[in-house]
């Protein structure tokens, strides 16, 4: 609507320009006929009087009269043809001034005309955050991803009680390796959606890989939890069993990994962790020195995929360390056509959203930087980067200064 309040007033202000030299008064100009033929009148009324008073004797006057007879008559026949040549004049200058009205009144016509006919009048609006999200949505499938975890992180911020949007972001979280966020979203999931198999197996991988190998009590609740829920997990069993070898007790860990062996299928996957896990135990009660033991994040077999399964782009097929490089890769690509094209705002900021997916909030918060001053001094772009700033949690942060 607003579009076409100022497509009326910028026509009626056209309008008026063009049609106001028609408006002008126009100035009575006396025609050099009528200005001859009205002294030739005076120069008779002027003999007339001079006769009277005795001043010229009439040949003179009869003389004088025939020359000025003479010259009037001929001023006046000269005076119809000027009259005709200006009424064919002014004839001509009304249909000029026609012709000039008819333009002036079809300019605004035709325009409106190939607007509706070439234009796009009944698109809706486009605001910059609905193009922001559709140009995420599109484009490379890391670009894809990163925008996709930014959009459910805001809709969570927005509304923490979305036990849905806890699901569907924790396996995404615990693939990208961020063991911390996805132990939250994975407990957050638990908690309003109600527990299950695949998210207690989430919520205990990840806390274990957080904990850098270390089984907390969450882990072992959660264990503890499966095997109420799923007898047949027995792999599960492997966590509690590391909790037993942290504490020092190396007899019972090595006899938990013996009967969990003996009770795991031939073709599980993790049959050879759990494996190592034990020759590790045995050589530690023998007395071997271990130089240099493998971590026991490392040791412990991962959960069943089910635990890390999750709606993903096709991404998600790919190794961890294949995916990480893949993601790495595009931010890297992104990051460098940046470095040659400084005014894509909306590049700025998605490089920035995936530093913070990432967790280098660092390198976000120096791509934001980047972003300001490759648009110093243009407000509405100024604006667009502190809301996104905001949005990102980032607002009143600083980068960490190099070692």
């Amino acid at each position: 609507m607003l579009l076409w309040v100022c497509f009326a007033i910028l026509t009626a202000s056209v309008v008026a320009l063009l049609l106001r030299p028609l408006r002008q008064t126009q100035v009575a100009v006396v025609e050099p006929a009528a200005a001859d033929l009205a002294v030739y009148r005076d120069q008779l009324r002027e003999l007339d009087a001079e006769r009277d008073r005795g001043l010229v004797v009439d040949s003179e006057i009869e003389s004088a009269r025939a020359e000025v007879a003479r010259r009037l008559i001929k001023r006046a026949s000269g005076e119809a043809s000027e009259t005709a040549e200006s009424a064919d004049d002014t004839a001509s200058v009304n249909r000029a001034r026609r012709i000039y009205v008819a333009i002036t009144a079809l300019l605004p016509v035709v325009g409106i005309g190939l607007y509706l006919l070439s234009g796009s009048p009944h698109l809706p609006d486009h605001p910059f955050s609905e193009r922001q999200t559709a140009a995420g949505t599109g484009g490379d499938g890391a670009s894809s991803i990163v925008n996709l975890i930014a959009q459910v992180e805001q809709r969570l911020r927005d509304h923490p009680e979305d036990g849905r949007g806890w699901d569907v972001i924790a396996p995404i979280y615990l693939r990208l390796g961020r063991y911390a966020d996805a132990a939250h979203a994975f407990a957050e999931a638990n908690r309003l959606e109600g527990e299950t198999v695949r998210r207690l197996l989430g919520f205990a991988e990840a806390t274990l890989l957080a904990e850098n190998g270390i089984v907390t009590e969450p882990v072992r609740k959660a264990a503890l939890r499966v095997l109420e829920l799923d007898p047949a997990r027995i792999e599960v069993r492997v966590w509690l069993t590391l909790a037993k070898e942290q504490d020092g007790d190396l007899a019972g860990a090595a006899a938990e990994y013996r009967d969990i062996l003996d009770k795991a299928p031939a073709d599980a996957t993790w049959r050879s962790a759990v494996s190592e896990r034990l020759d590790l135990v045995n050589r530690k009660l023998k007395g071997e020195k271990i130089p240099e033991e493998a971590p026991a994040a490392q040791a412990a077999p991962s959960a069943p995929p089910a635990a890390a399964s999750g709606e993903m782009p096709d991404v998600s097929a790919m190794s961890p360390a294949d995916r990480d490089a893949f993601v790495l890769s595009m931010v890297n690509r992104l990051a460098d056509r940046l470095k040659d094209n400084g005014k894509d705002l909306e590049g700025w900021i998605r490089l920035a959203r995936a530093y913070k997916v990432l967790g280098r909030e660092s390198d976000a918060l120096a791509s934001l930087a980047s972003a300001r001053e490759n648009f110093a001094g243009d407000r509405a772009s100024l604006d667009e980067i502190d809301k996104s700033e905001q949005n990102l949690g980032l607002q009143g942060k600083k980068p960490e200064s190099p070692q």
